[in-house]
């Protein structure tokens, strides 16, 4: 267990003091702020579905913008292009020693090839929980700071007003879920980079496997709707399910399942082929 440890903090020496590991904190540090400074200054304005939805049902004074519903919206749109972020750093983590040829050297620590496998996964993992809390952070924290907070409009199904505690625990939940959505992408990333020997392959390929699993689980079409259980995308947007009233905790839960199987899937994979791997390099 000690060697474990250690190996996952070389591991994640190794993902710190990569530039391409910062790409994704400089890019929601930088871009996400910059966003509600033009909502403050510009203002937001609510899609016309919304607004007629608020117009018949509620006589509406002063603003619904706020830092929650920004927050809300941003998730919304993110969800699709997040993982790249998590892919880049993932998608090296085999591949990357491939390249560099150090993986003769490294094994021939008094480790096996599972505990080095365990330890670039915990590491990406840890990375991945980084990278997803500070990205919950920095839109909370800079939305309430510039934009202020409130109660929150939910707006699917109908309209769900949240409290400000209220949104700020569904919120919570839903950064968890996203966390564990994106253990997901990693755990396929890695599997392509113990696939591959050049990070490129396992960068793009899991993004491409992405999109494409994105696009058939969205569309509405019968000789596609038996594949959808068999797509982990399907389980993707399940972090918008806690700004449901009442919690669907079945359905939650029902997705996080299917999300762990196909996790251990991909861990079990990787296992299979980095243990036959003939290193060369």
């Amino acid at each position: 267990m000690f060697k474990l440890f250690i190996l996952i903090k070389v591991e994640l020496i190794k993902i710190f003091a990569k530039p391409r590991t910062y790409i994704g904190f400089i890019t929601v540090g930088v871009l996400i702020p910059l966003i509600m400074v033009l909502i403050r200054w510009f203002g937001f304005a609510l899609p016309e579905y919304y607004l007629r939805q608020l117009s018949q049902n509620f006589d509406m004074q002063g603003s619904l913008v706020n830092g929650y519903l920004v927050s809300y919206y941003l998730m919304s749109i993110l969800w699709i292009h997040f993982p790249f972020f998590i892919i880049l750093v993932a998608g090296d983590s085999f591949a990357g020693e491939d390249s560099h040829g150090t993986f003769r050297l490294l094994l021939t620590r008094p480790v096996s090839r599972i505990q080095v496998l365990t330890a670039k996964y915990i590491s990406t993992f840890i990375y991945t929980a980084t990278m997803v809390s500070f990205l919950g952070v920095i839109s909370l924290g800079s939305g309430n700071l510039l934009l202020g907070s409130g109660d929150l409009f939910v707006f699917d199904k109908g309209i769900l007003i949240l409290s400000q505690n209220e949104a700020v625990s569904r919120f919570l939940i839903a950064y968890s879920l996203a966390i564990f959505v994106q253990l997901v992408v990693a755990s396929l990333a890695i599997l392509l980079s113990t696939i591959s020997e050049n990070p490129v392959g396992p960068i793009v390929g899991s993004y491409a496997v992405i999109i494409v699993s994105i696009i058939l689980s969205m569309i509405k079409v019968d000789a596609l709707r038996g594949l959808h259980p068999y797509l982990f995308t399907s389980y993707f947007d399940v972090f918008f399910a806690p700004f449901a009233d009442p919690i669907p905790w079945k359905e939650i839960w029902g997705s996080v399942f299917a999300l762990f199987k196909f996790g251990v899937l991909f861990f079990i994979l990787s296992v299979i082929r980095f243990v036959r791997k003939d290193i060369t390099s």
